[in-house]
């Protein structure tokens, strides 16, 4: 499928009829924190494609046996943060142009960020700014 790219958002089942349409999503890489988002995507899976979850969410994802079954996908888990995953992540962004969508909050406002993350409504990556 190339390098397209889905916003799971409200238009979930709306971007797996799309990626449908193009032959099915190869791999889905979520990085949101909304399991509603990441179960979204199953569908738009193509034969053999894989959900790889990287963001945490507090809540199940929600997918069927069938929805797995049906085109032999798969769902793998992978906890990142390892120097050597960090350093194979900003070698693969700075060769590819990928940039991180973050949502910047100022240094008085971490209480309220801590919040979004941990009830799984940060939309992005949440970056602590101190103004200098």
């Amino acid at each position: 499928m190339g390098e397209d790219a889905a916003d799971g958002g409200a238009g979930g089942a709306q971007s797996a009829v799309e990626f449908q349409a193009l032959g099915g999503a190869k791999v889905v890489l979520a990085t949101v924190t909304d399991a509603g988002a990441m179960s979204a995507t199953v569908d738009g899976l193509g034969r053999r494609g894989e959900l790889i979850i990287v963001g945490v969410s507090p809540e199940q994802l929600q997918v069927s046996g069938l929805q797995l079954m049906n085109g032999d996908r798969k769902i793998y888990a992978h906890s990142s943060g390892a120097a050597l995953d960090t350093q194979d992540t900003l070698r693969f962004a700075a060769q590819t142009g990928v940039r991180a969508w973050t949502e910047e909050v100022s240094l008085e406002e971490i209480a309220a960020a801590v919040e979004r993350m941990t009830s799984g409504k940060a939309r992005f990556r949440m970056v602590v700014t101190t103004g200098h």
